[in-house]
């Protein structure tokens, strides 16, 4: 019931009716930056199988899966300011979420980690995209500082998640990153 609560007070936070009547003192940038990663539906559910994937791990995985995903994310996100091309980069984030709908179900440790670390390149694509998607009026800085720090508290939700609930919803998430991959697949 806690963990309902504090999802309904942060989704206070980020309405857009609560900005409604600022008098221009919040930012575009960082309303835009939050929510963001609230609006595409394979950001949001990678992010929450890095979570998922990190509790299941337990241990230093808990910092560490969360990082190695963020720090890939900027380095795709500095290919994109670079003007780096990468072609088929929707192709990738939707093959991305079938790698990473997989290894929520893995259950053996060892080969989870080795599985993370290979797919974990999907998330330069992920930050490649984002990139590419900053508004022009927007301060890049702001924005992708903010869509980074939705994007822990997302990846944070994905740990809770998976600490609190068993292997059904594992699988059940599972499921519905592969079929969504598979979908996005076949659209791109």
């Amino acid at each position: 019931m806690r963990i309902k609560n504090w999802l309904i007070a942060a989704l206070c936070f980020v309405s857009p009716s609560l900005y409604a009547h600022t008098g221009g003192h919040i930012d575009h940038s960082l309303i835009s930056g939050l929510l963001h990663p609230l609006t595409g539906i394979d950001h949001l559910r990678v992010l929450m199988a890095v979570g998922l994937i990190a509790a299941k791990q337990g241990g230093k995985a808990w910092f560490a899966f969360p990082a190695v995903f963020f720090a890939l994310m900027a380095a795709g996100a500095v290919l994109n300011v670079y003007a780096v091309q990468i072609p088929f980069v929707e192709s990738l984030i939707a093959l991305s979420l079938i790698a990473f709908g997989l290894l929520v179900t893995i259950g053996q440790k060892q080969r989870a980690k080795i599985f993370f670390l290979g797919v974990s390149f999907f998330a330069v694509f992920h930050g490649y995209a984002h990139a590419a998607e900053i508004p022009a009026e927007s301060s890049a800085a702001l924005y992708f500082s903010a869509l980074m720090l939705m994007s822990l508290a997302i990846c944070l939700g994905g740990c809770v998640l998976g600490l609190s609930t068993g292997k059904r919803i594992n699988y059940m998430f599972s499921l519905v990153c592969l079929s969504s991959g598979l979908y996005y697949l076949a659209g791109a």
